[in-house]
């Protein structure tokens, strides 16, 4: 079988980790199919590809909108004469790939798979989609044999900015993790300070940083027992200024940002993992600290409540910061209570590359068979 992978998020020199969510549902299919993906690359740049695929590059020389789609329709007809007809197309995120996907699937009457990762169909975002944005989605939807979203949640609010989702065939196929790599961590791992692990781009109106900085300045004048290390890709100086004026610097410590095998190591000497946002699809942070067996305390917003149980988590209401800090203060007092064993063992139900692997070729046999 042969899977073509249209990527609407792929790497870029300033944004390397670009698109990593839909590298690894790729990974996940291991040598099953084969697969290519189909993508422009930026001059002298060479992007790390899952090493079960292939790169079919676009030459594009003029990233006009019409250039560009000439390009990618011009680099199609070479693919095809290079591997043959693929059997089916498996678009990555809808915007803004999703018409050039919905031509090449016409053109050549191949079955179109969508499967999206975007937040911008949630409510708190859906204003924002313009009419353009808007009509794009369900012309692309329209053409889809079939729908994937990594939660149902998100499935639900597609459906809703775009309906023409609604009557095609829906699958949640979740985020992936290299479960070998986050590995179950040694329960008898002792320090001074309890570490708490926060991963995100610490976007104050998604991932609430602010909010957390609130209750972790509060929690400091009740306790001393521990400390908050921050992984991020950007900078916020209202964050960083914020704790240097409330003298918080030996408890939060702004660590940058780390790689997978890094970001492991940290889960591993961490009590728990802190989400405190105000809107999420499935964080892969988050299934990444359950697959070391380390508890956490999230919002349960997106498809947070779908992953998330008794044994392996604390629900705060977004935004409600005195409950943050009642629930830190709970986990802090009780981190032997969380057994990571059993945290591990759901988390690999959930989101192992087998199980994500084998959902893939479920949809695909499906998908073939309604072509």
């Amino acid at each position: 079988m042969l899977i073509v992978h249209i990527p609407s998020w792929f790497p870029i020199p300033e944004k390397p980790l670009n698109g990593n969510f839909i590298f690894r549902h790729i990974e996940s299919l291991g040598g099953k199919v084969k697969s290519v993906i189909f993508h422009h690359v930026h001059d002298g740049f060479n992007p790390q590809i899952p090493n079960n695929a292939e790169l079919f590059p676009v030459t594009v020389n003029n990233f006009g909108k019409f250039a560009l789609f000439k390009a990618y329709m011009t680099a199609f007809e070479q693919l095809i004469q290079q591997y043959g007809k693929p059997d089916i197309l498996h678009l990555h995120v809808a915007l803004p790939l999703g018409p050039l996907a919905v031509k090449i699937s016409r053109k050549y009457h191949i079955p179109l798979i969508i499967s999206e990762h975007w937040t911008g169909y949630l409510p708190i975002n859906r204003p924002k989609l313009s009419l353009g944005e808007r009509l794009i989605l369900r012309h692309t939807f329209r053409q889809a044999t079939h729908i994937t979203a990594v939660s149902q949640n998100l499935l639900d609010n597609i459906c809703i900015s775009a309906p023409t989702a609604a009557k095609k065939p829906q699958t949640v196929v979740g985020n992936v993790v290299d479960t070998e790599l986050f590995s179950l961590k040694n329960s008898n791992l002792q320090s001074d300070k309890k570490p708490i692990l926060h991963v995100s781009t610490i976007d104050n109106d998604a991932k609430n940083i602010m909010g957390i900085l609130h209750a972790i300045q509060q929690l400091s004048l009740q306790r001393s027992d521990f400390e908050l290390n921050i992984v991020h890709d950007f900078q916020n100086t209202d964050a960083e200024e914020y704790v240097k004026a409330n003298h918080l610097s030996n408890i939060v410590h702004f660590l940058g940002r780390k790689t997978s095998s890094e970001i492991a190591d940290l889960l591993h000497r961490s009590a728990c993992f802190l989400l405190f946002s105000n809107y999420e699809n499935q964080p892969c942070v988050l299934l990444e600290s359950f697959s070391t067996g380390t508890p956490a305390v999230t919002t349960p917003v997106g498809g947070i409540l779908e992953i998330t149980n008794d044994e392996n988590s604390l629900i705060v209401p977004p935004k409600d910061e005195l409950q943050l800090i009642e629930k830190l203060n709970f986990i802090l007092n009780n981190t032997a209570q969380y057994q990571p064993s059993v945290i591990r063992e759901n988390a690999l139900e959930i989101c192992s590359p087998e199980v994500i692997g084998r959902k893939w070729l479920e949809v695909y046999e499906m998908t073939m068979g309604n072509g």
